[in-house]
């Protein structure tokens, strides 16, 4: 009889019930990924051969030619590439200059936001505005923003998950359009990251029907820097931006199998993409090589699945989400026979706690696999978690339950959407047991002999 770990007990299943529920192939298979450094290859070889690879550019279809070589390299049957258009925005050269006086003009750290629109030549300048949060630049009047740069100042708080994350992100993405709607000229936020460094991290916002300005982040140097100077009096910036949108382009995204004896589906994503600064070494070469690595395993380790299980290498989650939307339209016939998605999308940080958005019908699935995950650290978490930005496109279009291994964020939003997000950063440990946790739920859900049932489409995050 296996030994139990005492969070089996709280799961409220008998000794004896677990025990034999015990999957001797689990087992196996956790052995192994644990002196494997087939993860730490994969993700070496996505940066070291390709590096950035934004949607649209070069570098990313390189990136596809790349992915299809690695999935056959996992062993993975059926590999192909699948049609998306990518939307082609490119950065050009970007200048923030602080004014001192007439004649001296110093540069702050800082990088365009995704989607930003440039200037003229010559920049645009103004009298610095500066806010605390979102809900204070609403609360101002047009007449104290027209005409000035609005600077949103709000430092994210560390977490071991995304909660400082989720609490700031939306200045990102919605502050530079409300900062337009008012008549600034353009928008600055103090970068949505927790290193205390002179590194800025770009990321996506969104201008819905609001005026298009230019849009930055700076780093939490320069955020520091200017704050200081506009507690004390006024500052005035230039911005010099060269961010164009060229239009959309033709691509593909990356998609193999591990053929099961039926076909029905489970699902493990990652995204190829990175964003066009940074090497994307946690986001999202980790997450690539976990799933990579988890079928892999599978395949080596393992006998042949009942459930097919497909691996997605999605395309353009950083910037539209493009990949996700072309997965469910390319699939829509098939996507009942989707049993389970998840995503690897947070780096390389360990598993702490395991997210589910499941119907009742799978509890006594989600019950099992906390059984088989507890030798790894991992313990119960919320129910009501998403599976990952891509995956949950599923539950939204078909009711896919998901679940979501939440990992340690505690140094990921240190280099996330940066130029610091390099190999050096990854936590190896903590990727193979990445690894350990997806090939377990894949594993487990693969052959779980019951139907999981299906969630109503309104309980997509």
């Amino acid at each position: 009889m296996k030994c139990l770990p005492v969070v089996v007990l709280a799961l409220g299943l008998s000794v004896c019930t677990v025990a034999s529920a015990g999957d001797a192939t689990i087992h196996k298979l956790q052995q192994k990924i644990a002196h494997d450094d087939f993860p730490e290859q994969v993700a070496a070889s996505l940066v070291g051969n390709i590096g950035p690879r934004f949607a649209g550019s070069a570098s990313y279809d390189a990136a596809v030619i790349w992915a299809l070589q690695a999935m056959q390299a996992a062993g993975l049957k059926n590999v192909h590439v699948e049609p998306v258009t990518l939307p082609h925005w490119v950065r050009g050269k970007t200048e923030v200059l602080l004014e001192l006086s007439s004649t001296d003009e110093q540069p702050l750290a800082a990088v365009a936001l995704g989607g930003s629109v440039g200037t003229e030549p010559q920049g645009v300048a103004g009298e610095v505005v500066r806010v605390a949060s979102l809900a204070e630049l609403q609360a101002l009047p047009v007449s104290r923003v027209r005409g000035r740069i609005v600077f949103i100042d709000r430092h994210m708080q560390r977490t071991r998950d995304v909660t400082g994350y989720a609490e700031d992100v939306a200045i990102r993405v919605q502050g530079p359009a409300e900062a337009g709607r008012k008549g600034a000229v353009a928008a600055l936020i103090r970068t949505v990251g927790t290193a205390d460094d002179d590194v800025p991290h770009t990321g996506v916002t969104r201008y819905g029907d609001a005026p298009k300005i230019p849009a930055l982040a700076l780093s939490n140097v320069a955020a520091d820097r200017l704050a200081a100077i506009t507690r004390t009096g006024s500052a005035t910036i230039r911005v010099k931006l060269d961010a164009r949108e060229y239009g959309a382009v033709n691509s593909s995204q990356v998609v193999g199998e591990l053929p099961g004896k039926t076909d029905e589906i489970v699902l493990l994503g990652a995204h190829l993409d990175s964003w066009d600064i940074t090497p994307g070494a946690e986001d999202d070469a980790a997450g690539v090589a976990t799933v990579l690595s988890a079928v892999r395993a599978i395949n080596k380790y393992a006998r042949q699945p009942q459930r097919t299980i497909r691996v997605v290498l999605f395309a353009d989650e950083e910037f539209h989400s493009s990949g996700s939307r072309a997965y469910v339209a390319e699939h829509a016939d098939e996507l009942g026979k989707h049993v389970l998605a998840m995503e690897a999308d947070l780096g390389s940080g360990a598993v702490w706690r395991l997210g589910t958005n499941l119907p009742d019908s799978a509890e006594d699935f989600r019950k099992a696999l906390l059984v088989e995950l507890a030798p790894l650290g991992v313990y119960d978490g919320p129910r009501d978690a998403g599976g990952g930005s891509d995956v949950d496109a599923l539950t939204a279009a078909a009711g896919v339950p998901t679940i979501g291994p939440q990992q340690d964020a505690v140094r990921y939003f240190d280099v996330h959407h940066s130029t610091a997000d390099t190999l050096d950063h990854l936590d190896h440990a903590g990727l193979r047991q990445n690894v350990q946790v997806y090939a377990t739920a894949a594993w487990l859900a693969a052959n779980w002999k019951g139907d999981l049932g299906k969630l109503p489409v309104e309980k997509a995050p």
